[in-house]
């Protein structure tokens, strides 16, 4: 679906206000679009008057904690499923692939109803009883925005915590409105949202500008141990444990580089491969627009956008996963990534 029509609108509606209990989830290592996505819902939930509450399947990263200040967003913990027993709908985010969810989805797929709200195709399989797809959107946080305007919400201001939310969310996923994606209504909806009384500067300074030192410390060996194609086109990084620990950081650390590869002068693709804590690898793929990259994803069980995917793989090492990467991209950039040097 391409096309966000009031259909969709009407089916969200009528489930809302049949439900009871609510519950508001993203993704794992939740982003600007997801948790924006959720905690702006949840304040529009609380002035339906619905009990409803957000719980992820992992911590909200710092430099978001500007969107919650009231520390509406938690972590789900087994203290918590006497209380998502009694969930009838629940609602998520910028899922992409449903596994996505974690433990979360495995509580509540089969015993309430489910909707997504989504700029990525769904997988297959998905258990969704209702899937709001608009590929095209520049973000989720779009999508609640344009649902706002349905319910004839934008012709006045928003309240700030909504605003803000959504702010947050329509900003990372445009890599500040830089992003093919970004359309003339994303700025319309930026302009609204500044209407309502979004600081702009105060959101992007937290967001982007509050690296932690372990973070920084990270990026230096991954630079230190950056590896690209001989033509210049393709960049990419290997992140271990060794190298988390080395530098103190978390797996929350990490995200951005891809992107921050990419902008390297000639890079036409960037990827990164990342050894998760839990043994399994993490892939993340960049593409300045030339190449698509989605479809690599996809011959690794993952998916997303035509130039922005990702991929968990359980079963191959590094070096496996590398090559089979590197296999593809020569594929796709013609024969003209014929080899790499470090």
């Amino acid at each position: 679906m391409t096309k966000l029509v009031e259909n969709n609108w009407d089916a969200l509606t009528a489930q809302i206000e049949q439900s009871k209990c609510i519950l508001l989830s993203t993704h794992i290592n939740g982003d600007g679009d997801g948790i924006g996505s959720e905690i702006a819902f949840y304040y529009l939930l609380k002035e339906m008057g619905k009990e409803c509450r957000i719980i992820n399947a992992t911590s909200t990263p710092d430099n978001l904690n500007i969107i919650d200040p009231d520390s509406i967003v938690e972590v789900y913990d087994s203290n918590l499923d006497n209380w998502l027993n009694k969930v009838d709908l629940t609602i998520v985010f910028d899922i992409g692939d449903h596994r996505r969810a974690g433990p979360i989805g495995e509580k509540v797929y089969e015993s309430s109803t489910v909707i997504s709200l989504d700029h990525h195709p769904a997988k297959e399989g998905h258990p969704f009883d209702l899937n709001i797809v608009h590929s095209e959107a520049p973000a989720t946080g779009y999508m609640i925005w344009k649902y706002l305007e349905y319910l004839g919400k934008t012709k006045s201001r928003l309240p700030i915590k909504i605003a803000n939310a959504l702010y947050a969310a329509v900003v990372t996923d445009t890599g500040s409105f830089k992003y093919q994606s970004t359309t003339s209504d994303t700025h319309l909806m930026a302009a609204h949202l500044i209407y309502s009384g979004v600081k702009g500067y105060d959101i992007q300074r937290s967001i982007y500008e509050q690296n932690k030192l372990s973070r920084i410390r990270l990026m230096g060996l991954i630079i230190q141990n950056l590896k690209y194609s001989d033509n210049g086109k393709v960049a990419w990084s290997i992140i271990t444990r060794e190298m988390l620990k080395k530098a103190d950081a978390v797996d929350g650390d990490v995200d951005g580089f891809t992107e921050f590869i990419r902008t390297i002068e000639g890079v036409e693709v960037s990827f990164m491969i990342q050894e998760t804590n839990k043994g399994n690898h993490r892939i993340n793929f960049r593409s300045s627009g030339n190449y698509i990259v989605n479809d690599i994803a996809q011959s690794f069980d993952g998916g997303g956008h035509k130039f922005a995917a990702g991929a968990r793989v359980d079963d191959m090492s590094i070096k496996e996963i590398e090559l089979k990467i590197i296999n593809k991209l020569t594929e796709k950039i013609n024969g003209e990534f014929n080899g790499y040097k470090k």
